[in-house]
């Protein structure tokens, strides 16, 4: 018997995220989670680090054809902004950092989305994701 996939991560609907045509080019930032402190009177800084950091990353995918495109408007459509989660296809997510977004789901990093269309019949897509915590 299989076990069937997660419906929901930590409360939120998981989204299945296409997995053709593979990234044209895929750019991670980890933001450790620290703060600081100037004093007023002395200009001394104090620095609290937390020990954690969150995970984001920018995508670019190839030109995409119109059937293609849809797709992945619907699944950017689908997400909610960042209300809903996906995983990373298998190829991608194995480019992720041991100990980096260890749960390994993310969310679109914006509530609003921009796609282009560059000449027709061409469709380009840009997108912005971060570790859903």
């Amino acid at each position: 018997m299989t076990a069937e996939p997660l419906t929901t991560y930590n409360g939120r609907t998981v989204v299945i995220m296409p997995t053709a045509p593979s990234f044209k080019s895929v750019e991670f930032t980890l933001t450790p989670i620290v703060g600081t402190f100037a004093s007023v009177f002395t200009g001394q800084e104090q620095s609290y680090d937390w020990n954690a950091a969150y995970a984001e990353a920018s995508l670019d995918l190839p030109p995409l054809t119109q059937p293609q495109a849809a797709q992945w408007l619907a699944f950017i459509v689908a997400c909610k902004g960042p209300l809903n989660v996906f995983q990373l296809p298998p190829l991608l997510a194995a480019l992720v950092p041991a100990g980096v977004a260890p749960g390994g789901y993310w969310s679109l990093k914006n509530p609003s989305n921009k796609w282009s269309i560059t000449p027709l019949p061409l469709y380009g897509m840009h997108f912005e994701i971060r570790e859903a915590l």
